[in-house]
């Protein structure tokens, strides 16, 4: 439910949201990066290449996810390392590297509906290292997903 939700901030005529059974590759091109807007989910060089080459209505390209749009059906990837790093650099104002990059379907652990095990509500050992975890939030870039910031 909640990256339909998320979908729907952007696109909000999707009705429902899939994982991607298979990886897909994406030529993303000069001309894509030339057309691209910087810090947005829906027109970042990566969206504009996965829009031309797939004949979608949308994308949105996060860091992390990736959803592509046809009708009313959004499709999940998760974006590797190797896309992470480009859309960081290109929301940066560097350039994002014309060439061959891929997406990747969720593995079975990373499905969506997928039910993950539960912390410990109770005091403990557990839960003191999951509260003082440290997160390191990078700057500069596109809102994250879910935000009110999200373009």
């Amino acid at each position: 439910m909640a990256a339909l939700h998320t979908v729907q901030q952007l696109f909000p005529n999707v009705t429902k949201v899939v994982d991607a059974k298979k990886d897909s590759k994406i030529e993303v091109t000069k001309r894509d990066t030339s057309s691209a807007t910087v810090r947005n989910h829906k027109a970042c060089a990566m969206a504009v290449a996965c829009k031309r080459k797939m004949d979608l209505d949308g994308v949105i390209m996060s860091v992390s996810t990736a959803y592509l749009i046809k009708d009313n059906v959004a499709t999940r990837y998760l974006v590797p390392p190797s896309v992470a790093r480009e859309i960081i650099a290109f929301d940066r104002n560097a350039v994002f590297e014309p060439g061959e990059y891929k997406l990747n379907a969720p593995t079975e652990s990373a499905k969506l509906n997928r039910t993950h095990g539960s912390i410990k509500a109770s005091g403990g050992k557990d839960n003191e290292k999951i509260s003082k975890r440290f997160r390191h939030k990078t700057e500069g870039i596109r809102a994250s997903l879910g935000s009110k910031n999200v373009v």
